[in-house]
């Protein structure tokens, strides 16, 4: 008896060229999309230096409210922010915001009531990071 050594064919477990060319693809569309997104700090910078000055102009308020006794205005220039109680500065103001971001604001000057009322105005952020700041006339501080 003749024994043969046919073997069955081996099965090969391998992507075929049309998915590894549809991997490829869709990596390159998401590294478009993360490089378009990430690739610029300006926008970030700006954002976050107009997040620290509502948090800083919230202060400014809460000051207003909580020292009725006192005058409170809080003066923001192109890259900086002052805050004063009866004229003078506060400990730790001015707050130079060009020490740790690349961004500057238009000026306004905010004299506080003891409600925290004052002037409603909206500052704008320079580079434009799609955010500026807002400030109502209840005195309260926002992005918008």
């Amino acid at each position: 008896m003749i024994h043969s050594s046919i073997k069955p064919p081996v099965k090969q477990a391998a992507f075929s060229l049309l998915e590894l060319v549809v991997v490829i693809v869709i990596i390159g569309i998401l590294a478009a999309v993360a490089t378009a997104r990430f690739g610029s700090s300006n926008s970030f910078e700006g954002r976050a230096a107009a997040a620290e000055l509502v948090n800083r102009l919230r202060f400014a308020q809460q000051l207003a409210m909580n020292n009725t006794s006192r005058t409170i205005v809080a003066t923001v220039t192109a890259t900086s922010l002052d805050i004063e109680a009866d004229g003078s500065s506060l400990s730790g103001y001015p707050f130079d915001f060009s020490s740790e971001y690349d961004v500057s604001f238009s000026t306004a000057s905010f004299t506080y009531t003891t409600l925290g009322e004052t002037t409603a105005t909206t500052l704008t952020v320079t580079p434009s990071s799609g955010v500026n700041v807002c400030v109502s006339s209840a005195g309260y501080a926002r992005l918008c």
